[in-house]
């Protein structure tokens, strides 16, 4: 028994010898007027992610986005607003690496909980639950430090929005994602 738990013990370590914990984040913004929809004259979004995670492999890992995320529509009709607070679990594997390149893919669990408010009006609780894979990239910097991008605008997956007692789902490439690219930069212990 002795032996089996020093075993364990010993297989566990090199396990996690080589895993490494990572944070960053990116910046957010989208600025869009006369948007295609035709849904209003300008609109603005901003969103501020910083992420946590933990490779626990070369090229497997795990993680969560925590952040939020702040979107204005000039409408001339009540120029709504959205403010949601954003939780986003993710498995993240590297599927290529190039010099100091590396090319991934999220999938993705996105939660969403906020409120949406029109001028002279009450606010609406909102919740958004999504899934996807998303592609992405990364350049080292140097050993610790690395930029990365994600492409939103590719992202496949599934999004239910609910508003009160309004639901809304969609399924496709660019699920509710009004910042096609998000760039940030990772610090890796």
């Amino acid at each position: 028994m002795k032996k089996l738990f020093i075993t364990i013990a010993f297989v566990a370590a090199a396990f996690f010898a080589q895993a490494q914990i990572f944070v960053g984040g990116s910046l957010g913004f989208d600025n869009t007027k006369d948007p295609l929809d035709g849904s209003a004259e300008k609109i603005t979004t901003i969103s501020v992610i910083p992420t946590v995670g933990y490779m626990f492999a070369d090229n497997m890992g795990v993680g969560a986005d925590l952040g939020m995320t702040f979107e204005k529509k000039k409408d001339g009709n009540g120029d709504p607003k959205t403010t949601d607070f954003v939780i986003a679990p993710y498995f993240r594997y590297v599927f290529a690496e190039i010099d100091n390149f590396k090319f991934y893919g999220d999938l993705k669990l996105d939660l969403k909980f906020g409120t949406y408010k029109e001028e002279d009006a009450d606010a609406i609780k909102t919740s958004t639950v999504g899934f996807g894979v998303v592609p992405g990239m990364s350049y080292d910097l140097t050993d610790n430090i690395s930029m990365v991008a994600t492409l939103n605008v590719l992202r496949l997956g599934y999004t239910q929005n609910k508003m009160d007692d309004e639901k809304e789902s969609s399924f496709g490439f660019g699920v509710n994602e009004n910042t096609p690219l998000n760039i940030g930069f990772v610090y890796t212990f």
